[in-house]
């Protein structure tokens, strides 16, 4: 079979598969099989890969298609700053500025949030080691694990904006702020990835079949 017809064969696969998953009842579940869709596209992209969280950050940037995915969460880097004890710095002051003015009740989404490279002038080499861990494809990949490895979200994960196209901080009076990565957000991610996938396949001859083992021995080797 020729090389565009098996890449246009293995889209359609999942396009297919993204159907099927928006008809699962429990949000739970869907959201589990959306996270294992990423990781399988991840595998067809970048087989060479070595490791979940390389293959499955580097498909985000490279694939998703995903404005937000350099924004930098003010509170998880606000936190992460806080549990190495650099809260004397400009970067420090920053964040906790932006933070402070979220309100109870507030939806906050990432255009919100400041873009990685707004801030690194703000912070020393030390705090600039913080930022991967507190960006938006980061904490998408964390949110993955928690979903496959403890079959839960992470926090209190209610859905309560009327827009679930984005991923979003609320918080509960009294309670902290939670991140919710939305139903919808996450189908849309999937979507959105499979038109990257596909360029990419393209662009450097890549048959995405190749990335798996077919053979009876479910070892790969």
């Amino acid at each position: 079979m020729p090389l565009l017809d098996d890449i246009d064969q293995y889209i359609s696969y999942f396009r297919d598969q993204l159907v099927e998953i928006a008809r699962v009842p429990h949000f739970l579940h869907r959201k589990i099989l959306y996270v294992a869709v990423l990781d399988t596209l991840s595998r067809a992209a970048f087989p060479q890969e070595q490791g979940h969280h390389a293959r499955n950050v580097t498909f985000l940037d490279m694939c998703s298609k995903w404005n937000d995915k350099d924004r930098v969460s003010a509170l998880q880097l606000k936190l992460s700053l806080e549990d190495k004890c650099m809260t004397s710095g400009k970067l420090y002051a920053d964040i906790s500025a932006r933070v402070s003015k979220w309100a109870e009740g507030d939806i906050i989404r990432p255009d919100r949030e400041p873009m990685i490279d707004e801030i690194k002038r703000l912070g020393s080499a030390a705090e600039q080691s913080l930022f991967a861990g507190a960006r938006y494809a980061e904490l998408l990949y964390t949110y993955r694990n928690h979903l496959v490895h403890e079959f839960r979200a992470p926090g209190h994960d209610f859905e309560i904006s009327d827009d679930p196209t984005t991923p979003y901080y609320y918080s509960m009076t009294g309670s902290p702020w939670e991140l919710v990565f939305p139903r919808v957000f996450l189908h849309n991610i999937c979507s959105s990835s499979l038109e990257g996938l596909r360029e990419h396949l393209v662009r450097y001859n890549l048959n995405p079949y190749d990335a798996y083992n077919f053979d009876t021995l479910w070892r790969r080797k």
